[in-house]
């Protein structure tokens, strides 16, 4: 049922996306090059929001536009950003470029551009549901407004906050340079930039809002006592006919957990470490989500027969649902020869430690050989249909490192694997997160800016000096043609 309530949703998305083409980039120059394409498009604009389905299908629009392989179904996961992190220890011809930081290679080039597009065309789209809603929002029952406005602002803000992190400096290293847009209304007028702390204050103060909008009234929030998510093959037919089963999958979407999480990640990424923990331990002591381990990965084989599968359903907080997982975005990734994106024994090592290689359950689990080859690959999208944005375990590492307290990674480390190496007191605590984030984010393109947080001087694996010229991402041409730029 839900593969048929997906699909259905993906070919109204593409209608909604017509009127959506706006020239995303364009709102940063003068009005003489804008490509205006929304009166041509109004009628379907229109109708279009004439009812509440219209804001459900439009809602989850964005999370399909999040789903491309430009964005988090693959160069913003398992591909471009982990190469970038020197997360492989080899790779196809399609990634090599990448792996020397040559940006100027068209195959960078390129990804580097479609990455920008493809964001701000989900800011686009998020830009006229959120115009919509102010003119048209009557149509709905007052919660599923309210829960369609928030959860908007969030993947807007989302987006929004990754274009920061890829495209300006870090808070560490430049905080009063200028961002990128914050495109956050339907508008043919230049959006000028402001600076990054600027910027992020706007972002936090976005998802404040949108928490608060969601926060009596999502089955995945503090109102609720308890929250429970079935495999998709256990809903039945009955379980879609309320608002098309708008209310179910709440980690497939961007839930008041979800927000609080990525304020968390936000607030980490400005140092600020007292707001960072208060969120994240919001998030740990919620208790509607679990850190896995070995037993209860062999307790529950039969509903979830993978490492990932199992993973999604006690730690994702929330994750991009895609049907075809497999097949259109991890096998592009792992399995064909042109990207072959491989960790090897020796890079396995050292990774996760001796010790970590007899007990770790991710590497235990997360690797494997699959039918009909000899090579083994990395196996975290072979199975299941979810792709994590925000999880527990980050959650647990930045209460970590906002507090200073080694006792949240010791916890961390226990469920996964380390019972009996526990960390001895006064060990380096920054040197273990640094660790913990090459294990636990292989295949979700968090690495990266984890070094540029941390402005990290050389990346770990390359002789090259790791500069801001590679840390900030170059913009598309057209935008430097436009005037707009990211140097300072």
């Amino acid at each position: 049922m839900k593969r048929e309530y997906i699909e259905k949703v993906r070919k109204i998305e593409i209608s909604f996306m017509s009127f959506c083409l706006l020239a995303l980039l364009t709102v940063l120059v003068s009005c003489e090059d804008w490509l205006d394409v929304r009166p041509k498009s109004q009628v379907k604009e229109e109708n279009f929001f004439d009812s509440e389905d219209g804001f459900r299908d439009a809602t989850l629009g964005i999370y399909t536009i999040m789903s491309s392989t430009s964005l988090y179904g693959g160069e913003a996961t398992m591909a471009f950003l982990d190469v970038l992190a020197q997360q492989y220890s080899s790779v196809g011809q399609n990634y090599k470029q990448a792996m020397q930081y040559n940006y100027a290679d068209d195959g960078c080039k390129t990804r580097f551009d479609r990455m920008w597009t493809t964001a701000y065309n989900g800011v686009a789209n998020c830009n006229y549901i959120l115009k919509n809603l102010q003119e048209k929002g009557r149509v709905m029952p007052d919660s599923l407004r309210r829960l369609v406005q928030g959860e908007t602002m969030a993947a807007r803000t989302y987006l929004l906050f990754d274009m920061i992190r890829a495209y300006a400096p870090s808070y560490k290293t430049g905080m009063d340079s200028l961002a990128v847009p914050l495109i956050r209304e339907v508008t043919n007028s230049p959006v000028t930039p402001t600076t990054v702390s600027a910027s992020l204050d706007v972002l936090i103060n976005d998802l404040e809002e949108a928490r608060e909008l969601v926060k009596d009234i999502d089955p995945l929030g503090p109102a609720k006592t308890t929250y429970s998510e079935l495999p998709e093959s256990q809903y039945w037919a009955d379980d879609y006919l309320a608002d098309d089963g708008f209310w179910l999958f709440r980690t497939s979407r961007f839930n008041y957990y979800g927000m609080t999480a990525l304020l968390a990640r936000i607030c980490l990424y400005k140092e600020d470490m007292s707001r960072a923990l208060l969120y994240a331990q919001e998030v740990i002591n919620s208790g509607k989500f679990e850190l896995i381990n070995d037993k209860i990965m062999s307790d529950e084989q039969l509903s979830f027969p993978s490492v990932a599968e199992c993973m999604a359903h006690h730690e994702y907080i929330t994750s991009l649902y895609i049907y075809d997982l497999k097949r259109s975005h991890n096998d592009l990734y792992y399995l064909d020869a042109q990207a072959a994106l491989t960790i090897s024994n020796d890079r396995k090592t050292e990774i996760f430690g001796g010790y970590g290689l007899d007990f770790d359950f991710r590497v235990k689990r997360l690797f494997s050989i699959p039918s009909g080859n000899a090579k083994e690959y990395i196996n975290k999208y072979m199975t299941g249909t979810q792709i994590p944005l925000l999880k527990l375990g980050e959650m647990y590492l930045i209460a970590a490192e906002a507090s200073g307290d080694i006792e949240y990674l010791k916890t961390f480390r226990r469920m996964r694997g380390y019972n009996s190496n526990p960390l001895p007191d006064g060990e380096d605590l920054t040197a273990e997160l640094q660790k913990e984030y090459q294990r636990e984010f292989i295949g979700e393109g968090q690495l990266f800016f984890y070094y540029k947080r941390r402005n990290i001087y050389q990346i770990p694996n390359t002789l090259v000096p790791t500069t801001q010229d590679i840390y900030v991402f170059p913009l598309p041409d057209q935008e430097i043609e436009f005037g707009y730029s990211n140097s300072n």
